[in-house]
């Protein structure tokens, strides 16, 4: 019985909104609203005529309120218009159908640029005081109307620009990742082909020679692949070696990604480290913390704040990263024990403290 009921809700759902919004079900939490139009009928009984009139407005109302959320543009204001003719309607019965020009005017995000979404705004708020004095309706119609109009629409406004903008910043923080990756590829490809061409070129001439000399001059045949043999060790010694610094990640970086990955998941994130260049042992290790502890704030800690002090004192290196997580004491996981590991390599040390939030401290030796 639960699971047809929650399929029926999904299958009204998807009827009523869009599946690419982002609201969720907040388009059924503002209906509360309504509820200031039936607050008029308390203080009086209304005749049949009147609850029937309400009942076919708020049902036209319904239909042009959800369909309001599938269209944008100019073809929204033909739902904003529709709304305030119902509104205009409703008066005849109950001044509380100002809510409706308030609905009408949370649509006008939806019209376009921010100019033409404001002066919608501005014609409702005009129409709404044009219809109050020729109708000679009460304070209780226009002052909600007016107050709420302004409020509501002006803050649709403002959240419709800000998500636009975010949007786009998150589209060009995609774009540099990209640009960076492909950046970081062809330098790979330049520097693997400048480190190991050479050397292939030579371990082919070398052997060709061998192979001529093998006939003739077996001792020198026997020299040439012998030098063969030195070279491929020391080519694959080179290209361990060049690997190896592909991997290393510095604390600069880690820094830079920390950044961009919590600023989009909205965690107030600041950070602090000396200009002086750090150790490349020191400089890798210290990355991967970060690296860690950024990974495990995101994944357990449900923080909002996140400060990396990175100071140097009396030819030690401390590093600290706080956040206001809710992480407790437990067990440690793999990416704490890589990381006290790490640090002991040095001769340092790592320390924890969950009494605010949590904060891992690293104390290595210059």
């Amino acid at each position: 019985m639960i699971n047809h009921l929650k399929k029926l809700a999904t299958t009204v759902h998807r009827r009523l909104l869009p599946a690419n919004t982002d609201i969720g079900v907040l388009p059924y939490l503002w209906l509360v609203y309504l509820g200031t139009f039936f607050v008029h009928f308390v203080f009086y009984d209304p005749p049949a005529w009147h609850v029937w009139l309400s009942a076919i407005g708020i049902l036209f109302f319904l239909i042009c309120y959800f369909r309001a959320y599938w269209t944008s543009g100019t073809h929204t204001l033909f739902y904003i218009a529709a709304i305030c003719v119902i509104g205009t309607v409703l008066t005849l019965v109950n001044p509380g159908a100002g809510v409706f020009f308030v609905y009408a005017s949370a649509f006008a995000a939806h019209v376009g640029q921010p100019k033409q979404s404001l002066a919608t705004i501005a014609i409702i708020l005009a129409y709404i005081v044009l219809l109050a004095w020729l109708r000679d309706l009460p304070a209780y119609f226009y002052v909600p109307a007016l107050t709420f109009s302004i409020m509501i629409g002006g803050v649709n406004v403002f959240q419709r620009e800000m998500a636009k903008k975010n949007t786009l910043l998150k589209l060009s923080q995609e774009e540099v990742k990209r640009l960076a990756t492909t950046a970081e590829r062809e330098r790979i490809a330049r520097d693997l082909h400048d480190l190991i061409g050479h050397t292939f070129s030579m371990l082919t001439m070398k052997a060709q020679l061998a192979q001529k000399l093998f006939d003739h001059d077996t001792d020198k045949a026997r020299q040439e692949i012998a030098e063969l043999e030195q070279i491929s060790r020391s080519a694959l010694a080179e290209v361990r070696e060049a690997v190896t610094g592909y991997r290393q990640k510095d604390v600069a970086t880690e820094l830079a990604n920390a950044k961009t990955l919590l600023n989009s998941i909205e965690v107030d994130f600041h950070y602090h480290i000396p200009e002086t260049p750090l150790p490349a042992n020191i400089d890798s290790t210290l990355g991967f913390i970060v690296r860690e502890a950024v990974t495990n704030l995101v994944k357990h800690a449900n923080a909002t704040r996140c400060q990396i002090t990175l100071s140097e004192a009396a030819r030690q290196l401390k590093l600290t990263i706080a956040d206001n997580g809710s992480s407790k004491a437990g067990p440690e996981g793999n990416g704490l024990k890589g990381m006290r590991e790490r640090v002991a390599q040095l001769g340092g040390e790592l320390s924890l403290d969950h009494t605010q939030g949590f904060c891992i401290t690293v104390t290595v030796p210059l």
